[in-house]
């Protein structure tokens, strides 16, 4: 498991996914990139194998780190799967729970969610490998060649997709816990519509209706156009940090986050808390923002903001 805290310690959230994550699985090692405080390294080491590491590469470094110290220059293959995830996210399915729904499914690797975005891959917050896949050349090729990087956008495209892709070409078969329902795909169409105008860069123009029509067919990402299917028994096992921070497709994450806290208290305990508290370290990424939405669109608003469920 990937952490880092620009305060140094250790979220309610990642508290609750430390201890779960812990109770589900026989060895767990925390790589944090964080100035740890003496009361979150106490914390952090009486629950799993703690590393510390300068704050560089991003989590899939992190990842790398955790794998040599578990063992990938020797056996990993004798464990049932072996996971990578991070703290970005806040759980709310417990893992025991999504690893048993997981345990017969005809796929190689999987993760709690899978997206077309980029290309097709296993959202990399969350990647289980079963240990035909850890034992595979293009397995360890990934992790031995991986080199740090400097951006976001460079691990998303090199690392997260990359690594999907490889396993892929090589011919493992790819999964995830969620499974979108037809009523789940028109309502992400809907969303990805709503986000596709409310983009900058669109003009009364030829090209830039032209350029609306290609990105609202563009595939989602189930974190931000789904999120509020958590509520609905927690189909969706999590809600990114990122989705309530910067609500990146304009659905209303503050309401979003209040219904969290409604129908998932124990979840959310906290959350609201610890997003206003670190919000200076996470300022709004000039790229993602969003234009206001133009009054004629406002009524078109209540049928894709995010809900409620019975």
């Amino acid at each position: 498991m990937a952490h880092y805290d620009h305060r140094g310690g250790v979220g309610p959230h990642v508290r609750r996914q430390v201890e779960s994550v812990a109770a589900a699985v026989d060895r767990m090692i925390v790589v944090s990139t964080a100035a740890l405080t003496d009361e979150s390294r106490a914390w952090l080491a009486d629950r799993a194998e703690l590393v510390e590491r300068p704050n560089y590469g991003y989590d899939f470094t992190s990842y790398q780190v955790g794998l040599h110290r578990a063992g990938l220059a020797g056996d990993l293959t004798s464990y049932d799967e072996v996971v990578i995830c991070n703290d970005t996210y806040v759980p709310v399915t417990p893992y025991d729970v999504i690893f048993a729904a997981m345990a017969d499914q005809p796929v190689d690797f999987w993760g709690l969610t899978r997206t077309e975005r980029v290309a097709p891959h296993v959202q990399s917050f969350f990647v289980a490998f079963r240990p035909w896949v850890i034992g595979s050349a293009t397995f360890r090729r990934f992790w031995t060649g991986l080199d740090p990087l400097s951006t976001r956008r460079q691990v998303i495209m090199q690392h997260e997709v990359g690594l999907s892709g490889g396993l892929h070409c090589a011919g493992f078969r790819s999964g995830s816990y969620f499974r979108e329902t037809d009523s789940d795909r028109r309502l992400a169409r809907r969303r990805v519509r709503w986000w596709a105008a409310h983009r900058p860069g669109l003009t009364r123009t030829r090209a830039g209706l032209d350029t609306f029509r290609d990105r609202a067919r563009e595939p989602w990402n189930p974190s931000a156009a789904l999120a509020d299917r958590a509520l609905d028994g927690g189909r969706l096992p999590y809600v990114k940090l990122d989705t309530l921070r910067f609500d990146p497709y304009g659905l209303g994450a503050d309401k979003l986050l209040t219904y969290c806290e409604e129908q998932l208290p124990d979840a959310f305990a906290g959350v609201r808390e610890f997003i206003d508290d670190t919000a200076v370290f996470y300022p709004p990424r000039p790229t993602e923002k969003l234009r206001p939405t133009p009054p004629a669109l406002m009524p078109l608003r209540r049928h894709v903001e995010y809900r409620r469920v019975p």
